[in-house]
């Protein structure tokens, strides 16, 4: 072949191999992208469940969510990490996840973990790269003291003691001043203005924890009779503050009604557990939606469907009761389950 030849036909070769050599990149074919987000709380790394760690792993293995967050990640002395060890084991099933763990939060994620960076002392930031877009998660808990949705119910809020009260508290004033003095609301103006950072970068944003506060989209007039809230309608700090801000709790816009979907977390009824050791009110009705998946809005981002990743049953009055919810359930296997809380499970679609 001629100099002269090869020199007319190299654009068209080179136009050639760069459209057939990378026929399935992503990021340049139109439509969307569906991932799924699943926040789970561990109950002290799984060590308080026998054979936690690998009831853990079939858990995941069967969900295999794209991202998911944990909390409550405080090993014993003789107890090794667990993140290590399950995306070991993952990997070993052939399904590879990215990890990141600050203090007792982690993140696991089928897509790059590009940076992390600790937000507080109750929540620290991720950010991925998910096909393309910048994605911002934070994995929370909060603290677990000051709880005083307990009030209603008669007992303590965990500051001093959880001990039974001599009547329930029903003043609304005197909940939220209780509340107030967890922290909660500190922190959640802290990851507010690291969000609206990632905002000004066009990032999606999801806050995805254990934030130990109910939502007050389910205590209202709708739930003041039911549930031990003994007539209490009750604005909820944290989530009153992140609706204010144009944040939205996936649960709740996906399931409205706080009646027929409550979607309750906590006490999950773990089969290998004395009930005694799943309620902390033991005479109460104190079923709460705690754990959640905060997201800001963005028009080409929705929820194709919500979860409960756990059990269908939970405790009442220290008693083992199935759900008669509208709430959907999934689970591996729901008696073995590694942990005394429900999580949340998530499917968003991202349109390109």
């Amino acid at each position: 072949m001629s100099n002269r030849l090869i020199l007319y036909l190299s654009p068209f070769i080179l136009l050639f191999f760069a459209c057939t050599s990378q026929p399935n990149k992503r990021a340049e074919e139109p439509g969307s992208v569906e991932f799924t987000i699943l926040q789970l709380n561990l109950w002290g790394e799984c060590t308080k469940v026998e054979n936690g760690s690998q009831y853990l792993l079939d858990q995941i293995a069967y969900f295999q969510p794209d991202i998911a967050t944990f909390c409550e990640l405080y090993k014993g002395e003789n107890d090794g990490p667990i993140i290590p060890q399950l995306t070991q084991s993952l990997a070993e099933k052939g399904m590879t996840y990215y990890s990141a763990q600050v203090d007792g939060r982690a993140i696991i994620s089928k897509y790059p973990i590009i940076g992390k960076e600790r937000i507080n002392k109750w929540m620290f930031k991720a950010v991925l790269n998910i096909d393309g877009k910048r994605a911002a998660v934070y994995p929370a808990h909060s603290e677990y003291r000051y709880y005083s949705c307990y009030y209603p119910r008669g007992y303590s809020d965990g500051s001093s003691s959880w001990d039974k009260l001599p009547n329930p508290i029903t003043d609304v004033d005197e909940i939220l001043v209780v509340n107030r003095q967890s922290g909660r609301i500190e922190s959640t103006k802290t990851f507010i203005r690291s969000a609206k950072d990632e905002i000004e970068q066009e990032a999606l944003i999801f806050l995805s924890g254990d934030l130990n506060e109910p939502s007050h989209l389910d205590w209202q007039k709708n739930t003041k009779e039911i549930r031990d809230h003994n007539g209490c309608v009750v604005n909820w700090d944290v989530s009153s503050l992140l609706y204010c801000n144009g944040f939205k709790d996936a649960y709740r816009e996906f399931y409205p009604d706080a009646v027929d979907y409550p979607g309750f977390t906590f006490p999950a009824d773990n089969k290998n557990i004395d009930v005694s050791r799943l309620t902390w009110a033991a005479e109460a009705d104190e079923r709460e939606r705690i754990d959640f998946i905060y997201y800001y809005p963005q028009k080409n981002l929705s929820i194709k469907s919500v979860k409960i990743a756990g059990p269908a049953g939970s405790i009442i009055r220290s008693k083992r009761v199935k759900e008669n919810s509208k709430d959907v359930f999934v689970s591996f296997d729901e008696n073995q389950w590694p942990t005394d809380h429900k999580g949340v499970l998530a499917t968003f679609v991202m349109e390109r």
